[in-house]
């Protein structure tokens, strides 16, 4: 091969790479993700509580990951928000819950802008030292060519129960003085990843 044609190749070659995603990576978006879930108490009494702190991505490999900061729980209630922290979370020891799934790149990458597609995914949850296996459906959308929402189709219950987390809420039970907390929360969200660019 010419020298001159060489040169063209490896600069095409470096120009291919250079334009392709760093790995494919793609790195949640906390300002413009959100994750909800709520409580009941007294038989009669339901709130909606969030984190403000997500992190997590997308691997080239399709594992994805999400964490939760526990202690930017957000209950509206200073106080509560603190209790929750502390009795509940026991932060001090264990200060993210995280969450892992395998997807499917090659759909990711074939999903046109605007594009929706439902997904039945197995992921692994990791909360208060404990894991469980659990299951649901996905609603993933691309919302551009560098973004995609992940959503859950409908709500997921978390029993407290699963993850050593019984004695905590009988613990914050009686701190309020309620006559009753049910163990099971109903959790919903939707997270932006943006692919690096």
């Amino acid at each position: 091969m010419p020298i001159t044609k060489y040169r063209h190749l490896i600069s095409f070659l470096i120009f291919t790479a250079l334009s392709i995603p760093a790995g494919a990576q793609w790195q949640l978006n906390n300002e413009e993700s959100a994750l909800y879930y709520v409580t009941s108490k007294a038989a009669a009494i339901s709130e909606i509580n969030t984190f403000s702190r997500l992190a997590g991505e997308i691997e080239t490999d399709g594992r994805a990951t999400l964490d939760i900061q526990l202690n930017s729980v957000d209950t509206a209630i200073e106080i509560r928000d603190q209790r929750m922290q502390e009795i509940l979370f026991e932060v001090s020891n264990y200060p993210l819950a995280s969450v892992s799934i395998n997807t499917d790149m090659r759909m990711l990458g074939n999903l046109s802008v605007g594009e929706s597609r439902n997904s039945s995914v197995t992921y692994i949850l990791n909360l208060h030292g404990m894991s469980q296996t659990l299951s649901t459906e996905l609603k993933i959308v691309k919302l551009a060519g560098n973004k995609i929402q992940i959503s859950s189709v409908s709500p997921i219950i978390i029993n407290a129960g699963q993850f050593a987390l019984a004695q905590g809420v009988e613990a914050l039970r009686e701190v309020a003085g309620l006559p009753s907390i049910n163990p099971n929360v109903v959790v919903t969200f939707s997270l932006v990843y943006q692919q690096a660019m």
